[in-house]
Parts: structure tokens; sequence; C-alpha cells
């Protein structure tokens, strides 16, 4: 029986906790690998920014960040290995067209992590995606925003 420890409760990973445990660790494997992604996006993707509106980059990046450090996080706990962290270059001409690809990656991002969310019954991996999830749809209307101003 393998359980999940978070402060004084422990979550039993019965597969009654998971429509199916596997696909949900795949599915965290490809959030793992698209958070780094996004993370090395938005560094150059803030470069190009208005200086005005840098921050606005700034945050979502930091924002991946820590569901990047939460996911990895959450792999090990479930596994009890270390996920392989794949980033990929993410192609662009132009600042406009860089908030066009943050914007539907961001959307993207979040149908992903509502449908993690559907898939499981334990409350702390709920908390998790529901917090990743209301964060990428906040990054999606800054891009959005961004995008209407270039």
């Amino acid at each position: 029986m393998e359980s999940l420890h978070w402060g004084s409760f422990a979550y039993h990973t019965y597969g009654k906790d998971f429509k199916d445990r596997n696909m949900f660790i795949s599915q965290l494997q490809n959030a793992i690998n698209g958070e780094a992604t996004t993370i090395e996006f938005y560094e150059v993707l803030g470069g190009m920014a208005p200086a005005r509106y840098r921050d606005f980059v700034t945050h979502a990046r930091e924002d991946e960040m820590v569901h990047l450090r939460m996911f990895r996080r959450l792999y090990r706990r479930l596994t009890g290995h270390e996920p392989s962290v794949q980033a990929r270059a993410t192609q662009f001409s132009s600042y406009k067209e860089g908030l066009e690809l943050a914007f539907r990656g961001e959307l993207d991002a979040a149908e992903l992590y509502r449908d993690m969310y559907l898939s499981t019954r334990v409350p702390k991996i709920r908390d998790i995606l529901f917090r990743t999830m209301t964060d990428e749809m906040e990054h999606a209307q800054r891009f959005n925003f961004l995008y209407g101003l270039s």
C-alpha cells in the first residue's frame, strides 16, 4: 500500500483514488515538461516585452516555476522516482506571435489540469491542480490583455 504524506495527513493511493493512475502519472509527466518549456519560453518573451508590461510576463514565469516544483514533488511522491524534465524550445518570430502562443498554451494547460483534477479524489492533489489551473487562467487573461495592446 502506497501513501502520500502531507503534514499530518496520509492519503492512500488505492485504485479508487484515481480514475486511471497510470494515465494520471503520464499526464503529470507531460505537465512537468510543459511547465519547464513554458519557463524557458517566458524568459525569452519577457525580454521582448515593453518595460512597462514586463512584470506581467515575469509574474507568469514565477508562477510556472512554482507549478514545476509542486509537480516534481508530486511525481516523486506518487512514483518514488525523480521525474525527467525535458523542456522544448518554443519557436516564434515576434513579440505578438509569442503572446498568442502564450495565450493558447495557458488555455491548453488549464484544460489539462482540469482533466487531471477530475481524475483524482485525493484532496491535496486536487488542491495543487486547482491552484495551478486557476493560475493558468489568470495568465491567459494577462496575455490576452497584452496581445490587445500590441
